[in-house]
């Protein structure tokens, strides 16, 4: 599993992660730290209304290379997850870390 996929179950597991686009616009309104993240098959939809929540604040909005399914299985959840929040600054600022680290790493082995 890539780290970044780490970040987001121990996040999960802390209780520091929002799942769903209306829950997470609220946990947003809430905090102004954390990191909106975003599956790489969203919904153009999914991806406007991410938009409009980060608006002014795009650092808060990452666009994964990560499925839905993917990020389902590192959150343990069972249906497919287009948006998550992760609440806490720290585990934020290391999903990013690790997300670009393991995006480079992928584009190496291509």
């Amino acid at each position: 599993m890539d780290k970044a996929m780490g970040y987001l179950g121990l996040a999960a597991r802390a209780g520091k992660l929002t799942i769903g686009a209306e829950d997470c616009a609220a946990a947003m309104k809430k905090r102004r730290g954390g990191l909106l993240v975003a599956a790489a098959d969203a919904s153009e939809n999914t991806l406007d209304r991410a938009g409009r929540m980060t608006a002014g604040r795009e650092e808060r909005l990452y666009r994964t290379g990560y499925t839905k399914r993917q990020l389902a299985d590192a959150a343990g959840r069972a249906a497919p997850v287009a948006l998550a929040f992760i609440g806490d600054d720290g585990l934020a600022q290391a999903f990013r870390k690790a997300a670009e680290l393991d995006r480079r790493q992928q584009e190496e082995r291509v």
